[in-house]
């Protein structure tokens, strides 16, 4: 199918006119009205000229990001978007990758105006934080991934094996023992939520309050009601953050506040917001795409019992389902960059100081790069999927998120092997276009023991 002449050497996102009698196509944009529309395979495709409305934090977005990163790929792989002041979209997988691996022409800076306007970095629209150290370029990046880095190496979350697996436990027993409950909040919220409460240093038994913001800020579509009010329930935790680490200056503990406190990078000490950035960053990226991640899998899981019993009676396959599930569901959608110069991808010219997304979910799904895409296949290898991105922004996250979704999944198919969601009320995230995940998944699952934990105070 041909591509849509160019906007601004790119294509503009316009809606399909349906013709009777073909399928209706699931794209996420509106009719436009165009002077010149193509008639191709049954379809009038409406030439570019008018804005578009693709939306990545709609609804719609959120039902058919599939399909709509489908068409495009094969219509219009570099397409300009009219939403959020105008941004580029990258779907195909090595203009994704091009872009990650380009930081010299490719942006992550997020810059703050006197005004205090916010413009930039790695989401778009921007966020109302800086996310320090990810919206950052080399050289002023490098001194503190270099800094957070043994903190977060597979090293590092191997010494916290256990102590995820007892969490784990202490979430389980009570609905394992009822034999019901809902997988994502009494579990898969929890879990992260308390890690990551751990990792920072704040009290475990308050971890709901510092996870439910940051589920709601990536749920809640920019400019909506929810989304306001998460903000004001985010600011309470960024004012919890900023007591806790000050109190750490004068009662340091084994914890990340207390080693952001005292540590240096580039031979000066961390400013107050930039520990306050950092630890945010820390908390939005510890409970809430794993969560996303996890519920997505076990979903699949229970809608594929076969692969669920293979998986359950052989667990040394778990850790390449996970991979194929972070292809598969892409639980970060995209992230954003500022182009530095003009830049060429896939024939698209994208002018210096435009905003560009690059879509992970999209890359993970392109046929050019993997084989049948559209299916989940658990023994999938090699796979190199896209989800944490590339380069030297790659997920600093990463090795506990793989870490906590292997066991989660290895104690939930060991002690609740057959349980069954309650499709019709699991509850997915109204926008997606940050994380892809689930307010709620209801379940039921033939009862079973509790076993001992040394987290049961927490439930």
């Amino acid at each position: 199918m041909p591509s849509l002449p160019g906007v601004d050497g790119g294509c503009a996102l316009l809606a399909r006119s349906h013709v009777p009698g073909t399928p209706r196509p699931a794209l996420g944009m509106r009719r436009a009205i165009s002077p010149a529309p193509l008639r191709t395979n049954g379809w009038t495709w409406l030439r570019a000229g008018v804005s578009a409305t693709y939306d990545h934090h709609s609804a719609h977005y959120a039902e058919h990001w599939a399909q709509i990163h489908a068409d495009l790929r094969r219509t219009c792989p570099v397409s300009h978007v009219a939403a959020y002041d105008g941004f580029w979209l990258l779907t195909r997988y090595e203009d994704v990758k091009t872009a990650f691996l380009d930081d010299a022409a490719f942006s992550s800076h997020h810059a703050v105006d006197e005004d205090g306007n916010h413009s930039g970095g790695v989401t778009i629209p921007s966020a109302p934080l800086k996310q320090t150290p990810i919206e950052m370029d080399p050289p002023e990046y490098t001194g503190f991934r270099q800094l957070l880095n043994p903190h977060f190496s597979p090293a590092a979350s191997r010494r916290y094996e256990q102590k995820i697996r007892d969490l784990t436990t202490a979430f389980l027993n009570p609905i394992v023992a009822k034999g019901s409950g809902d997988l994502v909040l009494d579990l898969l919220n929890p879990v992260p939520g308390v890690f990551t409460a751990h990792l920072l240093g704040l009290p475990l038994a308050d971890w709901e309050t510092y996870a439910e913001p940051m589920h709601r800020m990536v749920y809640e579509a920019p400019g909506s009601p929810g989304h306001d009010e998460a903000l004001a329930m985010y600011l309470t935790v960024i004012v919890t953050l900023g007591e806790t680490a000050a109190a750490r200056r004068g009662e340091p503990r084994d914890d990340l506040l207390t080693m952001l406190v005292q540590a240096e990078v580039n031979g000066r000490a961390l400013t107050d917001q930039e520990i306050l950035e950092i630890s945010s960053l820390i908390l939005i990226g510890g409970v809430d795409t794993t969560t996303s991640l996890m519920a997505n899998a076990l979903l699949w899981l229970h809608q594929h019992p076969d692969e669920r019993a293979r998986l359950a009676a052989d667990p040394s396959l778990i850790p390449n389902a996970c991979e194929e599930f972070l292809r598969y569901f892409t639980p970060t959608q995209a992230l954003a960059r500022t182009a530095t110069c003009p830049v060429t991808l896939s024939g698209t010219d994208i002018p210096e100081g435009g905003r560009v997304l690059l879509s992970m979910a999209a890359a993970n799904r392109d046929p050019a790069a993997f084989d049948d895409p559209e299916s989940v296949h658990l023994t999938r290898s090699p796979n190199r999927h896209q989800a944490f991105g590339l380069g030297i922004h790659r997920c600093l996250g990463s090795t506990f998120a793989r870490l906590e979704m292997r066991i989660v999944l290895e104690e939930v198919l060991r002690r609740m092997p057959a349980y069954v969601v309650d499709e019709a009320s699991a509850r997915r995230y109204p926008s997606i276009g940050i994380v892809n995940g689930w307010v709620g998944m209801p379940f039921t699952a033939p009862s079973g023991p509790v076993e001992p934990t040394p987290f049961a105070f927490l439930i």
